[in-house]
């Protein structure tokens, strides 16, 4: 085998794509079935987190002392892993919602950057826990302006004109890219 399906392999990535790409089409074609296109941005929000969730699973191997002794450079395939996720979870949620683009990316990119520092912070095993708590917060609780602590929290349900939503999406999304680039995910016991 090539390396680079024995490193998909060891990530769970073929397993995770079968669950995640379906699940994130049927909840964005859920949301741009409805007539109200608010509800459009929450089901590809949704969508989104939870399709980055479970493809988060493979941001560490089965045995993290092992990724961690490999003699190879893990920093280029951790940001091409990230970049990956990004680019499957904005492309599948796309192609099925009527939610704008911009939405889209920008948070895929915040949901990526939410799972990487989850593995960071918790472990590959955990690192569906920020976008999922996330996702759900923004599903269920309305983008209302004031106060401005819960129009940071839900993000990713904004508008796509929102600067606050592009500001707290970017951080997520560069925070959790260099945590996780750089440390790799949590070593587990």
């Amino acid at each position: 085998m090539t390396p680079l399906l024995l490193f998909l392999r060891s990530r769970e990535v073929p397993r995770g794509l079968l669950c995640a790409v379906p699940t994130m089409a049927l909840l964005a074609w859920f949301g741009a079935a409805q007539d109200d296109p608010r509800h459009a941005v929450t089901a590809a929000a949704l969508a989104l987190a939870l399709g980055v969730a479970v493809l988060g699973n493979g941001l560490g191997g089965p045995d993290t002392t092992l990724d961690a002794t490999a003699a190879i450079r893990w920093t280029p395939r951790r940001a091409l892993h990230l970049v990956a996720m990004t680019v499957v979870a904005g492309t599948v949620v796309t192609v099925v919602t009527t939610a704008p683009v911009g939405v889209v990316l920008r948070d895929a990119a915040g949901f990526t950057g939410l799972a990487a520092l989850a593995a960071t912070l918790f472990g590959r095993r955990l690192a569906w826990t920020l976008p999922v708590v996330t996702g759900c917060v923004s599903a269920g609780v309305p983008a209302v302006p004031e106060p401005f602590a819960l129009y940071l929290v839900t993000w990713a349900g904004q508008p796509s004109d929102s600067v606050a939503a592009m500001t707290t999406a970017g951080v997520f999304a560069v925070t959790g890219a260099a945590a996780y680039v750089m440390r790799g995910p949590r070593r587990v016991d």
